[in-house]
């Protein structure tokens, strides 16, 4: 993680899916409805990520807490990274982990290369 990371300083664009309504606010957030239950966000990110439940069962993951150190944040691209489903998305535009989440093949998920990249918002629709 770069020294100047700071999440308070992380400008945030408009979402381009709904959250997970319980979830925290913040750049990650998972879409809502998308989560299959499939348990790899609340063991890779388990400070960050775990299960609202219903009736004592997992109903989906939610975002508990927006990553506050270097290996939170890792956690969390990581999480990004293994979506089977795409369920997590990152609207922040910190330069870092724009670039972070574009390394690992997940630059797609990123809500402001989205909105800078019209025939990727058509693609995503």
């Amino acid at each position: 993680m770069h020294p100047n990371w700071n999440l308070s300083e992380d400008r945030l664009v408009e979402p381009l899916f709904e959250r997970e309504p319980d979830s925290v606010p913040g750049p990650f957030y998972v879409i809502k409805d998308r989560c299959l239950i499939c348990a790899l966000p609340v063991e890779t990110a388990p400070a960050n990520i775990i299960w609202r439940m219903c009736d004592d069962c997992p109903d989906c993951c939610r975002v508990e807490r927006q990553p506050e150190s270097a290996p939170e944040l890792e956690a969390l691209i990581e999480v990004v990274r293994g979506s089977c489903v795409d369920a997590y998305r990152y609207c922040g535009t910190d330069t870092y982990v724009l670039n972070r989440l574009s390394e690992v093949g997940m630059g797609r998920l990123c809500d402001a290369s989205v909105h800078a990249n019209p025939t990727l918002r058509e693609q995503i629709k």
